[in-house]
């Protein structure tokens, strides 16, 4: 589509935002739509949206755990690990190391919206407070192996944050573990050399756009249907009554996060080079549901920071 095209679709999609009859059916249809019922907490933890661990070890009101992994949850998501591949990841962890700490990154410092991640590729605040945590819980246990790892959004603030620490600090950064990650679509720095990078990305026939290389005949989107349609799909994805939930609360709240994000979006959309960041599909969300958690915990407790504690 030409430049001009591509505006006018930002635009209408801004539009439609408005329209209280758009929200109700993506509403009714996110509300009507079954899920399936979760069974394996190694895949789809324990439902909770919140972790405070290392916060906990920082503040003295627990003992230094010997790996302690710090996660950014995705856009929209909530609590500060939110419900599609934080819980998973941490259940997974959990089942393989004894002495353990999980950690989201502080929600009033991260909102994880539309706007922090079309507008400022997660945010300096919350690559900072996630900066801030991994110092302070080193500084507190000077011996233990710290993870950085995100979904979405959060792979961009685990990035960043991971970019602010101090070169005595990332020596005790095991790995970092993301998924879904969009980095190479917002030009971040390189990651240390020296820190290993297990990356999660849907590839092949349903791949995942954010992290995907995309063919030569990848089609864009053309139409209102192409932008919106994966959020209508969603609720027949989630597994169990958090996700079910989340899909919910994301089609009511997207029309009025798009708005927010307005000047950003139809930037985005305008600009070819840029436009790859706003492919968002129902593969994206499915990190958590599909066993990449799994594997992600495997990695990281084969490191030989981290094995055998």
């Amino acid at each position: 589509m030409r430049s001009k095209d591509l505006r006018q679709l930002g635009e209408d999609v801004v539009v439609v935002a408005q329209d209280e009859s758009f929200i109700l059916t993506l509403a009714t249809s996110a509300l009507l739509s079954a899920a399936r019922p979760a069974t394996n907490k190694r895949l789809f933890g324990s439902g909770s949206n919140t972790a405070n661990d290392m916060e906990d070890v920082i503040s003295g009101a627990a003992a230094c755990k010997d790996v302690a992994a710090i996660f950014a949850r995705g856009t929209f998501d909530s609590g500060n690990i939110g419900v599609w591949v934080g819980p998973q990841f941490q259940s997974a962890l959990a089942s393989q190391i004894n002495s353990f700490a999980f950690q989201g990154v502080d929600a009033s410092a991260y909102p994880a919206t539309l706007e922090s991640y079309l507008g400022e590729a997660g945010g300096v605040s919350g690559a900072q407070s996630l900066a801030d945590t991994v110092t302070a819980y080193v500084n507190a246990c000077p011996d233990a192996s710290v993870i950085v790892s995100g979904w979405s959004q959060g792979a961009l603030v685990a990035h960043q944050g991971l970019a602010l620490l101090t070169p005595a600090v990332q020596q005790s950064v095991a790995a970092l573990a993301v998924f879904g990650d969009p980095a190479a679509l917002f030009g971040l720095p390189a990651v240390p050399s020296t820190i290993p990078v297990h990356a999660e990305c849907f590839t092949g026939t349903d791949l995942d756009p954010l992290c995907a290389s995309l063919s030569a005949d990848f089609t864009f989107p053309t139409s209102l249907s192409d932008i919106t349609g994966p959020f209508s799909k969603l609720p027949t994805l989630a597994t169990g009554a958090s996700e079910v939930a989340a899909a919910a609360s994301l089609v009511l709240d997207f029309p009025g996060e798009l708005l927010a994000a307005d000047q950003a979006f139809v930037h985005t959309l305008t600009n070819t080079s840029e436009t790859q960041r706003l492919l968002l599909t129902p593969q994206h969300f499915m990190y958590g549901n599909n066993g990449n958690t799994g594997t992600a915990a495997d990695f990281v407790a084969g490191l030989a920071a981290v094995a055998g504690k």
